[in-house]
Formats: structure tokens, sequence, C-alpha cells
């Protein structure tokens, strides 16, 4: 689970990217949110103090998991927004987040932590994280398995955010070896 300092600084550049995209789903939802959604069991009392940023790059520090994780992750919540109309919101991006990465670390990394671990890193009870690991998965149908094609969509989705970001640094990672993992 050790990482290269090239494979960090990768990982680092799309935890950046990915923290931008969810804090600008929030800030649109925000004013549907009170109104339009229902609670769910990703719902908070309270917003946490932790910022999505903060909260994405102490997944990625402690969780150890590849950078793919957050890739497909961003991809595990997007079946959940389009599947169930659901908004992501300051009060459940939290859960969402250490659901999808934990789901996505599960699926694709031979190497991963358990519940309790990721509860922890995550700041939640491992009673609530299983919980929110199967909810999760009933939203999205079991749907884990991405295509190569939908793979790539988000990737360079997220190139194209990090270039206008400065953060080049995520293209630097080989095609071959990314489509090579996700598809096997």
């Amino acid at each position: 689970m050790e990482s290269t300092p090239q494979e960090e600084a990768e990982g680092q550049a799309i935890v950046q990217v990915l923290a931008v995209v969810l804090e600008r789903l929030v800030s649109a939802n925000s004013h549907l949110a009170a109104s339009q959604q229902e609670e769910t069991k990703f719902h908070a009392l309270r917003a946490p103090a932790i910022g999505i940023l903060q909260y994405l790059e102490r997944i990625h520090k402690y969780a150890s998991c590849s950078k793919e994780c957050f890739i497909l992750a961003l991809i595990y919540i997007d079946r959940l927004i389009q599947q169930n109309n659901f908004l992501l919101t300051d009060l459940n991006v939290h859960r969402v987040v250490i659901t999808a990465v934990l789901l996505a670390a599960k699926f694709f990394d031979d190497a991963y932590y358990n519940n309790a671990y990721y509860a922890k890193v995550g700041g939640v009870l491992v009673s609530e994280m299983n919980t929110l690991e199967c909810e999760f998965l009933f939203k999205i149908d079991f749907s884990l398995r991405v295509v190569p094609e939908v793979f790539d969509k988000y990737r360079d989705e997220l190139i194209s955010h990090s270039n206008v970001m400065g953060l080049n640094r995520i293209e630097n990672y080989s095609d071959e070896e990314l489509l090579r993992r996700v598809c096997t």
C-alpha cells in the first residue's frame, strides 16, 4: 500500500480536482436542498466542520487506496445522483464520499482496509458505515463495474478540470496502466 512520490502527487491532484467538483455540486444544490429533498441515511444533523477538500485529503492519506478509486468514487456518486434524483448537500456529501471510496477500494484495489478502519477515517460509527455501504449499494443497484469508456470519460473530465486549475500532474500516468487495471 506504499506509493511512490509520483503516485502520491497524482493522487493528491485527483483529490484536489474531485473536491472542487463536489464543492460545486453541493453549492449548486444548496438552494434546492432545503425544500426538495427528503432526509436519507447519508444525512447528518449538521454539516461537519471539516471541508470537502480536507476530508478527501484525510481519506487519501489514511485509506491508502489507489488514485483510480477516487475516479471510481465519482462515478458511483454520479450513479447515486442519477438513479435516485439524489441531491448532494453539505449535510450528506461527507458520508456519501467515504462510502463511495470504500466501495471503490473494495471493488478495485487488491488490498484495502475493513469497514471499521474506513469508519474511523471518515468519522462515523462502524455500524453506520455498514449501513451506509448497504444503502449505497442498493441505491445504485449494486452497479460497481465501470466500462473503460465511462472511466475514460470521467478521468478526462477530471484532467480537464485539473488543467484549468493548473494541476497538470494528473495527466502523467499511463492510460494503458489505468485501463488495464480498471478492465481486469
